[in-house]
């Protein structure tokens, strides 16, 4: 079907090829575009259903790598597998950001960039303010602090659980994208929920690594 991208696939070809969560995760990794795609340029008038399907996109995006921070922040133990997800999202959002359709451009990467930034200085101030003032036993140590759970194999297990669960309706979300998306975003998409999918049961095989 043509169209201002050029020919290629129909969007149903497209959902087609897109597979579900099953076995060879490794392969879904290498060809659901974690290593990096090219995002097909946008039309000189931005289609207004690809403005709302990739700042849509965008956003769930954004979300999964706070969502990995805060994660990587609890348990570092899990840091090293967690990290190597983080930075297959963070690729996605610059892919969807490099398309410059509204609202998904270089402005509201920044955006987010100097809002991340602002919120990770306001919490080591908030940490060192508290730390400051943090009660003491009679010996002058600080008071174990109870308020956060423990990092253990149980915790651990149940924010992987979190993850894959988010892992799973971001790719549903990002297939339901490609029904309302002109074909070349379509692909893009299509490509993210595929990562996605992997994502999630690459994390669903870490749990039971953890829990022994």
């Amino acid at each position: 079907m043509p169209t201002a991208a050029g020919s290629g696939p129909s969007r149903r070809a497209i959902l087609a090829a897109v597979p579900l969560v099953g076995a060879g995760a490794s392969v879904l990794l290498a060809s659901a575009g974690c290593t990096g795609s090219d995002p097909v340029a946008p039309t000189p008038t931005a289609n207004p259903a690809d403005v709302a399907a990739a700042a849509a996109a965008h956003q769930r995006e954004a979300e999964l790598l706070t969502a990995y921070d805060a994660a990587i922040s609890r348990h570092p133990g899990l840091a090293t597998t967690l990290r190597t997800i983080r930075a297959h999202h963070a690729d996605h959002a610059s892919d969807l950001a490099a398309l410059g359709l509204p609202g998904v451009g270089a402005s509201a990467t920044s955006a987010t960039s100097a809002t991340s930034a602002a919120s990770a200085t306001s919490a080591a101030s908030a940490t060192s303010a508290a730390a400051a003032t943090a009660p003491t036993t009679s010996t002058g140590d600080p008071v174990p602090n109870t308020a956060a759970p423990a990092d253990t194999s149980e915790t651990q297990a149940a924010t992987l659980t979190t993850l894959a669960a988010l892992e799973g309706t971001t790719a549903a979300a990002h297939r339901a994208g490609c029904l309302t998306a002109s074909t070349g975003l379509a692909g893009l998409l299509a490509s993210l929920c595929a990562a996605e999918s992997a994502h999630a049961e690459l994390i669903g095989k870490a749990q039971p690594t953890v829990a022994r």
